[in-house]
């Protein structure tokens, strides 16, 4: 019992320290132009760099990191758990997986900071700090991280984690590619997906060592693979209109560009 508490202990505190290097970002952001400036040097040099071979691929990975595809993968992860009778781990992530949206939508409320590019989005999603896509995307790829880490030994884990942490990476850095986010924005939601992910980490430590999740990780991964494919299929030509790529002066969408 008191190692349990310790360790609630230990992850609420880093949570809190994520939380509070994410408060200080935020004022950084309000308060100061080195923050700013950075960031549109940065957004200015990511434009004048792209090509139609490279939207393409960033638009697709893009959507990896969608609401809709990542709620099917959240639901997946839960169910699996579940399923595993991994109660702790399950209950975790699903609080985790509903809270966070609503915190991110909260904070972009409070900062209130226009995105690179206007007009993508409406209502509370036209703020860009912290970027919803990349917080939800850490907290969901970053669960099936964990689970993948307790399912697989050796090489297996170790191509896991490598495959999600770099998905993660690459959704992040779309963000910024397609002007959705300023680079600030994502380093605050790798922030405060570190204070959720925390938590979720937590939960798993309850778990004893012995408890098998081998099939419900499979299971999970063959299930995000179909989400992603289906997904891909059905949004991309409007993730290409929003996103203004490959558009012919009509107004339609090329969907093989030269």
């Amino acid at each position: 019992m008191m190692t349990s508490s310790m360790s609630a202990r230990r992850a609420f505190l880093t949570s809190a320290i994520f939380l509070a290097l994410l408060a200080g970002l935020a004022l950084l952001v309000l308060n100061t132009e080195a923050v700013s400036g950075f960031d549109q040097l940065a957004i200015d040099g990511v434009m004048a760099s792209r090509n139609a071979a490279n939207d393409w691929i960033v638009v697709l990975v893009t959507l990896l990191g969608d609401g809709t595809a990542l709620t099917l993968i959240g639901v997946g992860i839960v169910l699996a758990l579940a399923l595993r009778a991994a109660w702790w781990p399950a209950a975790g992530c699903a609080a985790v997986f509903l809270s966070t949206p609503f915190i991110v939508k909260a904070i972009k409320l409070l900062v209130g900071r226009e995105r690179p590019v206007a007009d993508l989005y409406t209502g509370v999603e036209s703020f860009s700090f912290p970027s919803g896509h990349m917080t939800n995307s850490m907290v969901i790829y970053g669960a099936l991280a964990m689970l993948a880490a307790r399912a697989f030994s050796g090489a297996g884990r170790a191509v896991a984690l490598a495959g999600l942490t770099a998905l993660i990476v690459s959704i992040g850095a779309s963000r910024v590619y397609l002007g959705a986010h300023w680079p600030s924005d994502v380093v605050a939601a790798i922030l405060l997906a570190s204070a959720m992910l925390s938590i979720i980490w937590w939960t798993f430590s309850k778990e004893p060592p012995a408890t098998e999740f081998f099939r419900a990780v499979l299971l999970v991964m063959v299930f995000t693979a179909a989400v992603w494919g289906v997904y891909g299929f059905l949004t991309l030509e409007v993730a290409l209109d929003r996103y203004a790529l490959d558009v012919t002066p009509e107004g339609t969408i090329e969907l093989e560009p030269e």
